[in-house]
């Protein structure tokens, strides 16, 4: 050989590449080294990173990465090796919220993608649910019943996302449970699922004023009174612990008359009031009807207002309820306009109470009667007839049908009754000095003075007037009147 000579070529060297790791979780750090007989070895490790020498060593985000090593012989022959690796990651997002028990939907991607590649929904350290992935790496995972909040992570055979929360509605259940009848047994029960997602804040009204508030556990029991008819409503909300939702839930309960009240009659039979010897008497088995209503005396109210209804005589539109018994000479059966005001207060109340429909439109009925014969067109306005079959002008039949009627028109809702009423009061306002004879009444408009049983009842009824109506003079008179009593 001559000196200076080149050697001869040898050919290209031979390199292999091996990897640490050729896939795994991101971010995913890997050595390489190239094994071969070069004599120099330059790495392009596909991150935009060179690196000189047998090893070289790389951390690589999501993705399919390759990594070329060049091997450079004495001669300056090259030959090249080359490797890909796959550094995974998934990330896994949950539904914007859920229900205890409920099924709830996640998404989510694996990078890089995939197809076909198995993922599972782990929660508690436990498999829940698995998917496939599509071609683009995206899956969903469908959990059947939601029991946590989490945390939750999907998992590949090689990564797994970052734990994720799911925002949860515990599950609240609310209601009443007994019978809602006056005299039964009734309670408000209160459970929250699962007992660790929060503790109860109740707040119950009666009638629509707040009667009791508690606060605290997970499960409730609260008895309430069912001495009187009433509305209840409860108001359940679920304080919430960490990583749960907050729920509100309201219950209502209606305490009303039973359909067929337990035990004896109360003694009051049919109810009815009779007359002395003669025939019952509807004004005064009305006023006995307003009086169980005011006691809540539910088996009392279905008994005496069925009572009277099947005594009720119809005509046209308008049902009354007739006087079987002779009085002052007149006609029988005659009629009362005063007994139908207190008749259409009376099966008014009663119908709000028992939720009767056939009471209210008797009450309505009553009132039409009114238009009927029954009134009297005096002093610009209109007085009741107290009987029928006379013209008289009575005080007290006049001042309490005022009363009766402007009850009758705010439980019904009635422009036509609040107008009759006015029309009544009007009347009432421009004879009430005739019927004063100073601190006392008269009975009837030119009639003599009033029988102090008949008096004491005027003051009551203009003290109860002054109560309910604006016009001052309802409350001079009472206080005047009133003086004069023993």
């Amino acid at each position: 050989m001559l000196a200076g000579a080149a050697p001869a070529n040898a050919g290209a060297p031979s390199v292999t590449i091996s990897a640490s790791a050729t896939a795994g979780a991101a971010p995913l750090a890997v050595t390489f080294e190239a094994q071969g007989d070069a004599a120099s070895y330059h790495w392009d490790l596909g991150n935009g990173d060179t690196v000189e020498g047998p090893t070289a060593g790389a951390t690589y985000g999501p993705g399919l990465w390759t990594a070329t090593v060049t091997a450079t012989a004495a001669d300056g022959s090259t030959s090249q090796a080359s490797i890909t690796v796959r550094s995974e990651a998934v990330t896994l997002v949950p539904a914007a919220e859920s229900r205890y028990g409920k099924p709830a939907v996640f998404g989510g991607r694996i990078v890089p993608a995939l197809a076909g590649e198995t993922v599972a929904l782990y929660a508690g350290g436990h498999e829940r649910a698995t998917a496939v992935a599509n071609a683009d790496g995206a899956f969903r995972l469908r959990l059947p019943h939601v029991r946590s909040s989490g945390p939750y992570e999907a998992r590949t055979g090689v990564a797994a996302s970052t734990p994720v929360a799911l925002r949860v509605h515990p599950a609240l259940r609310a209601n009443f449970i007994g019978a809602q009848a006056v005299g039964g047994r009734l309670a408000l029960a209160a459970r929250v699922r699962p007992a660790a997602a929060g503790t109860l804040s109740i707040r119950l009204y009666r009638d629509g004023v707040l009667v009791r508030k508690s606060r605290g556990g997970a499960a409730a029991r609260v008895p309430l009174p069912t001495d009187r008819i009433a509305d209840y409503r409860a108001v359940v909300r679920v304080e919430p612990a960490q990583g749960w939702l907050g729920v509100v839930h309201v219950a209502r309960a209606h305490v009303l008359c039973a359909r067929h009240s337990p035990g004896s009659r109360d003694g009051y039979g049919d109810g009815l009031v009779f007359y002395g010897g003669g025939g019952y008497q509807p004004l005064l088995s009305f006023a006995a009807l307003n009086q169980l209503v005011l006691e809540q005396r539910c088996g009392a109210v279905r008994r005496l207002a069925s009572t009277l209804l099947s005594r009720a005589v119809r005509s046209g539109d308008a049902v009354y309820w007739d006087y079987n018994f002779p009085f002052q000479g007149g006609p029988v059966p005659w009629r009362s306009g005063f007994a139908q005001a207190v008749a259409a207060q009376a099966l008014a109340r009663a119908g709000v109470m028992l939720r009767d429909p056939a009471l209210t439109a008797a009450a309505a009925a009553s009132f039409r009667a009114l238009h009927h014969g029954l009134l009297i067109p005096i002093a610009g306005g209109s007085w009741i007839r107290e009987y029928g079959f006379t013209g008289q002008v009575i005080l007290n039949a006049q001042l309490q049908s005022i009363i009766s009627l402007g009850s009758y028109a705010a439980i019904a809702e009635s422009a036509t009754a609040r107008r009759l009423t006015d029309e009544l009061a009007g009347a009432t306002q421009r004879l009430l000095p005739s019927f004063d004879l100073g601190c006392w009444a008269r009975y009837q408009l030119g009639g003599g003075a009033a029988s102090i049983h008949y008096q004491a009842y005027h003051v009551e009824l203009l003290r109860r007037l002054a109560a309910i109506r604006a016009e001052p003079i309802w409350r001079r008179t009472y206080l005047r009147w009133r003086r004069c009593l023993p």
